[in-house]
């Protein structure tokens, strides 16, 4: 019996290894570093099941209910961690790249558009889906959603990789702009001196020519 018990207790152990990485990821990319308190609520209600479940150990059908409520808790908390941590860090990514304009992305960072845009934009529409299909099979779809939104993390540190590349490149557009707004400055100031010599110095020769013309005329 205890044996038995003890393999029960033990299948609920990667859901709940999975569950802490989950609020510890929310927790690690939300700017503030702010604990989360509900899925930290619904974890403490699911060790008070296993505790109850332990104490009744040998009443196979009430630590079996104590045993499926904790473990629906813990999910409730995955969940709940997770929808947190896909906010923060689709909302992250999206703050870090608007920073840079769309010709930057496109030269340093093509696959932004083409391939981590989409599919932040995949991974938030599955959030809601993924609440209702737990409801059928609410372990498959837990993993299938950790495995999801985990994803993001990977998203993430392709994107500060991708960091100093694109300040290298934006910073060069910035610098080949203000040397051309430079160049055209300098011209334009040019220009104006030469505009404003011109007319003096054609009154200047028109003054001489016409003194020389007058001396010729009159000698």
């Amino acid at each position: 019996m205890e044996e038995n018990f003890y393999n029960k207790l033990k299948n609920l152990f990667p859901l709940y290894e999975n569950v802490k990485k989950a609020i510890i990821l929310a927790e690690n990319f939300n700017e503030n570093r702010e604990m989360y308190i509900a899925p930290i609520n619904q974890l403490r209600s699911a060790l008070d099941h296993i505790f109850k479940s332990v104490k009744i150990a040998t009443e196979s059908e009430s630590c079996d209910y104590e045993l499926k409520e904790a473990k629906e808790h813990m999910e409730r908390a995955g969940y709940d961690a997770l929808e947190l941590l896909a906010g923060n860090l689709g909302t992250g990514v999206i703050k870090k790249l608007e920073l840079y304009d769309t010709d930057t992305l496109t030269h340093v960072f093509p696959d932004y558009f083409t391939q981590i845009k989409p599919k932040i934009t995949e991974i938030r529409q599955n959030v809601a889906e993924r609440r209702m299909e737990r409801k059928i099979d609410s372990e498959k779809s837990f993993f299938d959603y950790f495995n999801e939104i985990t994803e993001l993390v990977k998203i993430n540190t392709s994107v500060d990789r991708r960091i100093p590349s694109l300040q290298e490149y934006s910073d060069k557009k910035i610098r080949e702009k203000q040397e051309q707004q430079y160049e055209e400055q300098r011209k334009n100031r040019k220009e104006k001196l030469w505009n404003y010599l011109w007319g003096p110095l054609i009154g200047f020769f028109s003054a001489v020519l016409i003194a020389i013309l007058t001396w010729l005329l009159t000698k």
